[in-house]
């Protein structure tokens, strides 16, 4: 257009009062992609940012974790994440791995790469389901037998999905075969729990058994015994939950929408032979992700670990204890991501065992409905990004100097037809 007036303009001199309405929209035009080019400044600044101090994970690490925030991304990521831990028996992760089979050795051995969860089990501290979900609970002793720690094992595919995509080291066992430490926590995988260590001498009715046969794992604790018919002792645990907002319906049953207050109800009660003492707790991690905690039942609750407590309560054989506590829905349901530690975490769903588990869909925002539906953006790192915002500036730089450069020449035209030159 501008080419065209202006080698027009010697044969029509008239043409100079489109050059100046030409030219006023120039100025127009040169204010737009001034905006545009400070906002893409702008935006290649928050991108710098993003690049050279990362956000982190909105679960980056869990208690349930082996090793805590994984053992590194990216250039961070290392073996020795792993191993400089277990060398300290930092949480009794040696003392774990040498119950499970697998030496220092055979951790070295092993080969950065991925898998598919499939039917593979994940080791970690702390409950995440059920018994009946295919969760095992295992109590760990040091080197002189004492018992350290607990750890549990369950159903990869429960918290990542069948198909799920895991990276991490593998190597293999003599003991265990294949085996597997996740990048994103350090938490063991196998295909296979590990054969129980020799079975100890177990009482029953003050009579010391012997036989193998008479002392097999107590279902749900492996730390505990059992002969023909009970553990001794045998303790049984169960819950439910009652969404008081709609109407004291089943909480399962039901969408939990923002505002709403869940009720739950925690019983244990002891099917064995003799009296024992046992801690009365209840993990809600999970469901205070999306909850808080409004009525705690006479429990206390650690702020750190999540655990809702009543202290040690004695049961007698055939006893029942129960415990009630509330928790309530914010007035807006937080759209945050989920966690590269624990995916099931901020997942849309507050899932809480004790005993048998209960899952409560939660009325989620838009955001998060596009991240199940989306489940993985292209893999873009630092370079690729910054080469991206780079082309972007060059682009808007490039378009701004153009219209300047423009107008300018505009203005020189115009000056000389004034001037009588054209």
């Amino acid at each position: 257009m501008f080419r065209k007036i202006v080698s027009n303009l010697p044969f029509s001199p008239a043409l100079v009062g489109q050059l100046g309405f030409y030219a006023k929209r120039l100025r127009k035009e040169e204010a737009t992609r001034r905006i545009g080019l400070i906002f893409v400044v702008l935006a290649l600044v928050v991108q710098s940012l993003a690049v050279f101090q990362p956000p982190e994970s909105a679960n980056a690490s869990s208690p349930r974790d082996m090793v805590s925030g994984g053992l590194g991304l990216g250039a961070n990521r290392s073996l020795n994440n792993f191993l400089v831990p277990y060398d300290a028996n930092t949480k009794h992760l040696k003392d774990t791995m040498n119950y499970v089979g697998i030496t220092r050795a055979e951790i070295a051995a092993t080969t950065f790469t991925s898998w598919i969860a499939g039917d593979k089990l994940s080791w970690g501290f702390g409950p995440r389901f059920s018994y009946a979900q295919g969760e095992r609970q295992y109590s760990i002793p040091d080197s002189n037998g004492n018992i350290v720690t607990t750890v549990y094992s369950r159903p990869l595919k429960l918290s990542e999905g069948s198909n799920a995509r895991i990276w991490g080291w593998v190597g293999y066992s003599k003991k265990v075969g294949w085996f597997a430490i996740m990048q994103a926590c350090g938490n063991l995988v196998t295909d296979i729990v590990p054969p129980p260590p020799p079975p100890p001498k177990c009482v029953v009715n003050s009579e010391i058994l012997a036989s193998s046969k008479e002392c097999q794992p107590c279902p749900g604790n492996e730390s505990l015994w059992i002969n023909d018919k009970s553990c001794i002792p045998h303790i049984e645990k169960s819950k439910t939950a009652t969404n008081t907002s709609q109407g004291f319906v089943d909480a399962s049953t039901k969408t939990a929408h923002a505002g709403d207050q869940i009720s739950y109800t925690i019983s244990i009660s002891n099917t064995g032979l003799s009296p024992t003492t046992t801690p009365l707790e209840e993990n809600l991690s999970d469901v205070l992700d999306y909850a808080s905690l409004v009525d705690n039942g006479g429990g206390t609750l650690d702020k750190d670990t999540k655990v809702l407590s009543w202290g040690d309560v004695k049961l007698d054989p055939g006893a029942k204890q129960t415990r009630t506590f509330v928790v309530r829905l914010p007035d807006t349901i937080p759209a945050t991501a989920q966690g590269s530690s624990d995916n099931a975490s901020f997942d849309c769903i507050m899932t809480n065992t004790y005993g048998n588990s209960i899952n409560i869909n939660v009325d989620c925002p838009a955001p998060k409905v596009i991240e199940k539906v989306v489940k993985e953006l292209p893999h873009t790192g630092p370079t690729e990004n910054m080469i991206f915002a780079g082309i972007v500036l060059a682009i808007a730089t490039f378009f701004y100097a153009r219209t300047r450069q423009v107008r300018e020449e505009v203005r020189l035209v115009r000056r000389n037809v004034n001037a009588g030159s054209i």
